[in-house]
């Protein structure tokens, strides 16, 4: 599916051909509007030590060994930086993580396949200590929504998704 919107390349900037400038005179008069992103956004303060949630949360195949909506979650055989998910409500997804920096404890990552009305998704998790046994973590993700403003699809990320999967990590057996 070349031309699919919703499919994106796991590798950004493959193929691309060199862009030749634009002289003033040849801009177009009326260009189209230029679509909006939404953002998604959670944080979580949790009693546990950073470097312990980042191992978790830095094994990017890994997603469903602690978020509860992931059913399975695995390494693309083709790719270990791209993972298959399966959710508990039985969507597929296609992720491919963008940047990894473990000074930073932070990662990016973007949609390759998925169902949802948006494009241009992309997604970064941080993880920050508070002190020896506690640390804070926030999970963003930027996207176009389809159509509309995209509130009800930031709020489905943010709460489905998101603010369950940070629960989680805080829940998980302190180490």
């Amino acid at each position: 599916m070349p031309n699919d919107p919703q499919r994106q390349d796991p590798q950004p900037g493959r193929g691309l051909q060199q862009a030749q400038p634009v002289l003033p005179a040849q801009r177009r008069e009326q260009q189209a509007p230029q679509q909006q992103y939404a953002e998604a956004r959670a944080h979580r303060v949790l009693d546990r030590a950073a470097d312990a949630v980042w191992r978790e949360v830095r094994d990017f195949p890994a997603l469903a060994a602690w978020h509860p909506g992931i059913a399975s979650s695995t390494a693309h055989p083709d790719n270990p930086h791209v993972r298959d998910l399966v959710t508990t409500d039985g969507t597929r997804l296609t992720e491919a993580l963008h940047a990894v920096d473990d000074t930073l404890m932070s990662l990016e990552y973007g949609f390759v396949a998925h169902p949802f009305p948006l494009t241009g998704y992309r997604a970064r998790m941080e993880v920050r200590a508070e002190g020896d046994t506690r640390c804070s973590v926030t999970w963003t993700a930027t996207f176009r929504p389809a159509d509309g403003g995209g509130a009800a699809l930031a709020a489905q990320f943010e709460e489905g998704v998101f603010a369950v999967g940070l629960e989680a990590l805080g829940a998980r057996e302190r180490g």
